[in-house]
C-alpha cells in the first residue's frame, strides 16, 4: 500500500515539475509571442533578410525598463526562428578578456551567444567586444608565438540589459539591431495568463485572468508568479478551475493589492506619508525600508513612478495625491 501511495505522490511531483517548467510556458516562435508588436514586425524583416542572404543576424541589443518583460525569451525565439544554436551567459561571468575568449572561441558558424545582464560585463571584456563586434576578430596569445588574431566564424551576439546607459556608446553602436521592450497591456497579460493556465493544467475564469493581469504591473514574469499562487490555492481546494474567490484569497495571502503593490511597496508609500510634507532622500528611505539604495531605485520606484504614486525630484521622493488615495483605499486589508 505504501509503495502505491509513494508512486502516486512521485507521479504528481513529476507532473508539477513539468507544468511549472519555464520551457513549457515560454513561447517558442514569434507567432506564439503575445504583445511587443513593433519588435516582432521589425524582427521578422531582419530575420527574413538575413536568411535570404545566408548570413547570420546582425548583433542584437535588447533593453527594457526592468526585468521580466521577455528579453531572454525573445533571444530563444530568434534562435528557434533562425535555426541556430543559442549559448547563454551573463555579464557577471565576463569579468576579464579570458572569460570572454573562453566562450567565443567555442562558437561555431551561425551560432548565437546571449549575454544577459550585459551591463555587468567587466571593462576589459567590454573593450575586447568592441573588436569582436566590429572586425569579427579575437586577439589571442599562443605561447612563444605571441599575440595572434583569430578570425571568428560568422555568429550573432545578443546583449540583454535593463541598464543600457551603463554600456559604452561605441559598443551599442556596433550592435546592428536594437529592440526596446514596452510594458504589457492588461488585455495582453490576460491572454498570457490564460495560456499559462492551460500549461498548468488549471482553468482560470475570465475574471480571474483579468484580475491577475491587472496586478502584474505590466510584467509577464509577475503574471506567471501570481498565476502559480492562484493555481496552488485552487489545487489545495482540489479544484480544477480557479475563479475570483481563489484569486482574492491568494492575493490576500501574498499581500498583493488591486494594483499589484506588495507589502514592501506599501511600506515605501507609508514612509513617505509619515514624512509629509518633507521629501525624503533615497539613502534615508533605504535605511527606513531596510534595503539597499539600488534595490529601492531599480525595483520599487520604477513601478510606483509609472503608477503615479510618487514623484522623484531634486529634493527627494514625495507621495502624490494618487498615492495617498491608494493608501486610504487599501488600508490594512492586504497586510
Amino acid at each position: 500500500m505504501f509503495a502505491v501511495v509513494f508512486k502516486e505522490t512521485l507521479k504528481r511531483s513529476e507532473n508539477t515539475r513539468n507544468v511549472t517548467n519555464a520551457d513549457a510556458i515560454r513561447p517558442q516562435t514569434l507567432d506564439e509571442l503575445i504583445g511587443q508588436e513593433r519588435i516582432k514586425q521589425k524582427l521578422r524583416i531582419s530575420m527574413g533578410a538575413a536568411m535570404q542572404r545566408g548570413e547570420p543576424l546582425p548583433h542584437v541589443l535588447l533593453t527594457s525598463n526592468g526585468g521580466g518583460l521577455g528579453k531572454s525569451t525573445l533571444a530563444s525565439i530568434i534562435s528557434n526562428e533562425m535555426l541556430c544554436p543559442l549559448h547563454t551567459t551573463t555579464g557577471q561571468c565576463l569579468h576579464t578578456t579570458v572569460d570572454l575568449k573562453n566562450i567565443l572561441i567555442r562558437l561555431e558558424p551561425h551560432h548565437m551567444l546571449l549575454i544577459d545582464e550585459a551591463h555587468c560585463i567587466g571593462r576589459a571584456a567590454a573593450e575586447e567586444l568592441l573588436v569582436v563586434t566590429e572586425q569579427n576578430i579575437l586577439n589571442i596569445s599562443v605561447g612563444r608565438r605571441g599575440p595572434m588574431k583569430l578570425l571568428l566564424p560568422p555568429h550573432t551576439i545578443i546583449m540583454a540589459t535593463t541598464r543600457p546607459q551603463s554600456l559604452s556608446t561605441p559598443l551599442t553602436q556596433r550592435l546592428g539591431l536594437h529592440f526596446h521592450f514596452d510594458f504589457y497591456e492588461v488585455h495582453e497579460l490576460a491572454a498570457i495568463v490564460k495560456g499559462m493556465a492551460s500549461c498548468m493544467d488549471m482553468a482560470f475564469d475570465e475574471q480571474a485572468c483579468a484580475g491577475i493581469a491587472s496586478r502584474a504591473k505590466g510584467i509577464p514574469r509577475i503574471a506567471l508568479r501570481l498565476s502559480e499562487r492562484v493555481r496552488d490555492l485552487a489545487q489545495a481546494k482540489q479544484f480544477k478551475r480557479a475563479g475570483v474567490e481563489e484569486l482574492e484569497l491568494a492575493m490576500q495571502i501574498e499581500g498583493i493589492d488591486d494594483l499589484g503593490l506588495n507589502r514592501q511597496d506599501r511600506h515605501y508609500l507609508r514612509v513617505l506619508a509619515l514624512a509629509e510634507p518633507r521629501p525624503i532622500g533615497i539613502r534615508n528611505l533605504a535605511l527606513a525600508l531596510g534595503m539597499g539604495t539600488e534595490t529601492v531605485a531599480d525595483v520599487l520606484e520604477p513601478v510606483l513612478v509609472r503608477l503615479g504614486m510618487i514623484t522623484i525630484g531634486v529634493g527627494g521622493r514625495r507621495l502624490t495625491n494618487e498615492g495617498k488615495k491608494h493608501l486610504e483605499t487599501v488600508g490594512d486589508k492586504y497586510d
